[in-house]
């Protein structure tokens, strides 16, 4: 039996909150109503969402915002929820908060679009982000607010069921330099291995990837960098002998997606060009994608994607700080804001990289490791996704990294763990 939702102005916008709250988080089927008769004597689960409740429901006052068109600046209110500031205030609900409301603003990263602060990448930075500001980057607050809404409704409808879901982590690598020196020139490599004295290629970390899948339950996936024509695209020639059998070798163990070069964020041809290199050297569809360099400028780059059909992207992260940038560990699809329309394309909330603990957080490994754990049971107590994203250069202990690679393992280790 669906849940039946009353509102008395049913748009996208309430249809897509509804939709991950319900469907993904909770599994459960959800049935709308504009009718006050029909909603009234339906007597199995029923919400209403409007300016006021109707009886024998649990009630949760819409917010305004929710019925807008088109995009504007929001001047934002505030109420404090357990030592919280969270948007959208409302009275006579069962939440001090428009729930729905904030989660769309969420979801649709409303707040990219009117907010002009960006980094030296073009990149919307977590600094400046509302759930970093008010403190609650750390937490996947439509997934917490789910499970509460579940729990208001099995206290008042006994026979209402979710389904069961278990905690998934996934780890990805992106590999922007295949090898740190085997694909340079000749002279290249000749310096590079005088100087840090090689018996082998450090970036070389296919096989330990491999066996740590085996040994902890685990299916990485390889994003690969294949274009190269800015500075900040260290990727050798797509032909490259010792490059083509690195993607063909692993193409045969892992799953693979196309990691779209620095510019391509802003270039459907590029995104389309790269996305072919890929399919023809690893003989696989391409249907998954990280953006390089986490570049994401909506609604462009999402865009690029559907028109390159590409259904699954794992872009979705800060890179200054991990976290939850969509405040959500669980996969949705990617509402077109200046359309107004809920599209095909799934998005993988990715909640730490390796950069951002290192380089822009100037963690200890130590401190990492205490960071990803505390993250990670957040991700555990909801049973979310946890997605995380490392290097090749970044899990083998070369160099500045070294004494990273325990990071990586306490990381597998944390995974495996039952949920908590």
């Amino acid at each position: 039996m669906a849940l039946l939702v009353y509102t008395p102005q049913l748009n996208s916008r309430i249809a897509y909150s509804f939709q991950h709250l319900f469907e993904n988080i909770l599994g459960v089927s959800i049935a709308f109503t504009q009718v006050e008769e029909t909603f009234k004597t339906f007597e199995d689960a029923k919400i209403s969402y409007s300016p006021k409740p109707l009886g024998n429901e649990i009630h949760f006052t819409s917010h305004p915002f929710i019925l807008e068109q088109g995009i504007k600046k929001q001047n934002l209110a505030f109420a404090d929820v357990e030592g919280l500031k969270l948007p959208f205030p409302v009275v006579d609900s069962v939440f001090p908060v428009d729930v729905f409301a904030a989660a769309f603003y969420f979801l649709s990263r409303y707040e990219e679009y009117v907010m002009e602060e960006r980094d030296e990448h073009g990149r919307f930075s977590a600094k400046s982000s509302l759930a970093f500001k008010n403190d609650f980057l750390y937490q996947p607050l439509i997934d917490e607010w789910a499970y509460q809404i579940a729990d208001l409704l099995k206290r008042q409808f006994a026979d209402f069921r979710i389904s069961e879901r278990k905690f998934y982590f996934q780890p990805t690598i992106d590999i922007d330099r295949p090898y740190f020196y085997l694909t340079d020139s000749y002279f290249k490599q000749k310096a590079k291995k005088i100087r840090y004295q090689l018996q082998s290629d450090p970036f070389d970390i296919y096989n330990q990837i491999s066996e740590w899948d085996l040994q902890y339950g685990n299916k990485t996936i390889f994003f690969f960098l294949v274009g190269n024509q800015h500075e900040n695209d260290p990727a050798p020639e797509i032909d490259h002998p010792l490059y083509k059998s690195v993607i063909e070798k692993v193409s045969e163990l892992h799953p693979v997606g196309i990691h779209p070069s620095y510019f391509s964020h802003l270039n459907t041809h590029e995104v389309k060009r790269e996305k072919k290199l890929l399919v023809i050297t690893s003989q696989r569809k391409i249907s998954i994608s990280r953006q390089h360099y986490l570049l994401l400028s909506f609604p462009k780059t999402y865009r690029n994607l559907i028109e390159a059909d590409i259904k699954e992207d794992y872009t979705l992260a800060f890179a200054d700080v991990p976290g939850f940038r969509a405040s959500t560990c669980t996969p949705f699809f990617w509402y077109d804001l200046e359309k107004e329309e809920i599209t095909g394309l799934l998005v993988h909330p990715t909640t730490v990289m390796d950069q951002s603990l290192k380089k822009y957080m100037g963690l200890s490994p130590q401190e990492a490791i205490t960071l990803i754990e505390k993250l990670m049971n957040k991700v555990k107590k909801v049973n979310g996704d946890f997605i995380s994203l490392w290097h090749n250069e970044s899990v083998n202990d070369f160099n500045t990294w070294k004494g990273w690679k325990k990071v990586y393992i306490k990381m597998l280790e944390l995974a495996q763990k039952s949920s908590i």
